[in-house]
């Protein structure tokens, strides 16, 4: 049943609420004695009711409260996964059985570019397009290998005009090794969202990986990759790493560096490792960097430690924009965490509310972590993984600022020697405190519409496809929740709620929980005492109820409580639990929180 054949019908029953037809014996017959109504010239028409709709968490926290909002909160922020999102796309689309290296974009008109190699290695760079992030048109090439000149490893950045620049590796496959100069980092310019390219532009010249970009706020541009040397050793063929940049403050069209010479980058952290016949190995590769609200960029690196797959996270950090250049052999820079977390290709951003977002994989194993706005207070208890996201991905931060969507391969074997690759992306929500707004002009009518200005939410998603978002409004007499529930296959225990701590012990709670025929169960819990609690509930049902069929959209509810039976500092805890038709019962909860109500969520009101 649409959602505007729903709203028509509940606005039938509203208007015929309370009245009836009249009795046909007691209807008056028409007479010329009956005094005749005045025409009226009245020909203002009321507004059409606006139907419900259910909002995704991508279209809410949309009130811009400048950067760093939750500098002092982060103790609190915490990363939700979003299982509806994850995105497999066949090789039919990607055509490619092992590509590799994936990168996403989100352009500044919302749409996406996605590049990766065509091969686990060096190849072809490919770049698929989207509208929305979840459909795909068929690839193209950006750079086309020819004869032995091949390519690996893309990024991409979206400059302040609007024009793309994407960077990559390439080399000489039958001869870079012993030969420098038959290596180097290449860009190409779009001035059209990525319909065409501009010619190939030779930046860097030498043995590299991983080339990625970096803008200042200044409009200064970097250029940072995997500076390598090879070494060709009594024993074995090796490679030492470091990482290099160049810089550009023309927005790409020239660079410092000369790439008629090799190795013209300035060196901005590198650390030593082994010696092998005689020579010093250092590492510190795969790099990508962030500037800090604070002015600090962090540097995210791999460090291979040995020859036998030994791989760290190190982050190094800049003060002064790598002022004092570092000599060959020079161990640092001295603002250094060496070796921090166990994983491989990192990546970085920042949210614009202060938070800071590293990503690292291990094995099959896309890891999420999340720091304070100074970069360096990672916490490992709320890591989110997410699985079989596994390789050299990406994450993007998408313009509404509480959304990762994170790039990667999805790995499976079918069978001996017959590893294929799928194209994957996921998106990873932001938890954080809330700053809500008054409860006066909220109606309780199962829509959101009065919501409007009031659209920070809190996400619960990660373990099933349905997924809700649950705000909250409040005056000096009233308290007001909204819950917006996803949910494709409808059933009678489809329930959300949200707890909300009391401050007479850590497990005491006042819960709200509604179900989408429209009822509520709200009551308190205070050291073990139940008290039922009074509420007002409205239920607007976008689809039907246990009909086992995957066409619904959910529902929406809407609650209010006396003001007065909270405590004047709230925090929260939300959950759904979710049945779909011949399923399990599934109970959704953020994972970072617990029943001590001590760390549950802040809600402010203004």
């Amino acid at each position: 049943m649409t959602q505007i054949m729903l709203f028509s019908l509940l606005l039938s029953a509203l208007a015929c609420a309370g009245c009836g037809k009249i009795p046909a014996e007691t209807t008056p017959a028409a007479s010329d004695s009956l005094p005749v109504p005045p025409v009226s010239d009245d020909t203002t028409v009321l507004p059409e009711p606006v139907p419900p709709v259910i909002h995704s968490f991508d279209e809410l926290n949309t009130v811009d409260r400048g950067e760093g909002t939750h500098a002092k909160l982060s103790a609190f922020s915490s990363l939700e996964a979003d299982f509806r999102s994850r995105n497999e796309l066949p090789q039919e689309k990607s055509g490619a059985k092992t590509p590799y290296y994936t990168r996403i974009k989100q352009l500044q008109d919302g749409s996406y570019i996605l590049l990766y190699n065509d091969t686990k290695n060096m190849s072809d760079i490919r770049m698929m397009r989207s509208s929305d992030g979840e459909t795909w048109e068929d690839y193209t090439t950006v750079f086309a290998h020819s004869g032995t000149k091949v390519y690996a490893g893309a990024d991409a950045i979206v400059l302040p005009n609007g024009d793309i620049l994407v960077c990559v590796s390439w080399r000489f496959r039958d001869s870079y090794y012993t030969n420098p100069y038959n290596g180097g980092i290449s860009i190409r310019r779009s001035t059209d969202n990525g319909q065409t390219w501009g010619n190939e532009q030779l930046v860097f010249r030498g043995i590299n990986w991983e080339p990625s970009f970096l803008l200042l706020r200044s409009g200064e541009l970097h250029l940072y990759w995997t500076n390598t040397t090879c070494y060709v050793l009594p024993t074995c063929n090796n490679t030492s790493t470091g990482t290099a940049m160049l810089r550009s403050f023309d927005y790409g069209v020239t660079w410092t560096g000369d790439p008629k010479v090799t190795y013209s980058g300035q060196i901005v952290s590198q650390q030593a490792t082994e010696r092998i016949d005689g020579v010093q190995f250092y590492t510190d590769q795969m790099p990508v960097a962030v500037e800090l609200q604070n002015g600090t960029i962090l540097l995210a690196l791999e460090s291979r430690l040995d020859r036998n797959n030994t791989y760290r996270i190190t982050l190094s950090y800049s003060k002064d924009n790598w002022a004092t250049p570092m000599e060959k052999n020079e161990i640092g820079p001295r603002d250094k965490y060496t070796n921090r977390f166990v994983g491989t290709a990192p990546y970085v951003r920042q949210f614009p509310s202060g938070e800071v977002l590293l990503k690292y994989s291990r094995l099959t194993t896309m890891t999420l972590l999340l720091s304070d706005s100074t970069g360096r207070n990672f916490d490992e208890s709320k890591k989110l993984a997410l699985e079989n996201l596994q390789g050299w991905g990406n994450i993007e931060l998408l313009a509404g600022g509480h959304t990762a969507i994170c790039s990667s391969t999805a790995r499976y074997d079918v069978g001996k020697d017959s590893e294929y690759h799928l194209l994957a992306t996921q998106k990873a929500n932001l938890n954080h405190a809330l700053f809500s707004g008054p409860a006066e002009k909220i109606v309780i009518d199962g829509n959101a519409d009065d919501w409007a200005d009031n659209t920070d939410a809190l996400f619960v998603g990660s373990a099933s496809q349905a997924q809700m978002s649950v705000r909250f409004a409040r005056s000096t007499d009233r308290f007001c929740l909204l819950f917006e529930r996803l949910d494709y296959d409808l059933t009678e225990t489809d329930t959300c709620t949200v707890r909300i701590a009391l401050p007479d012990s850590k497990s005491s709670y006042l819960n709200v929980t509604v179900s989408p025929d429209g009822s509520a169960e709200v009551y308190s819990l205070v050291n073990g005492t139940k008290t039922v609690l009074d509420a007002k509930c409205a239920v607007s049902l976008l689809g039907t109820l246990g009909d086992g069929s995957d066409t619904d959209t959910g529902y929406i509810a809407e609650v209010e409580l006396s003001a007065s039976v909270l405590p004047e500092s709230i925090s929260v805890y939300p959950m759904l639990v979710n049945k779909d038709t011949g399923g399990k019962r599934i109970t959704d909860v953020l994972d970072t929180l617990s029943e001590d109500n001590r760390g549950w969520i802040p809600v402010s009101f203004s």
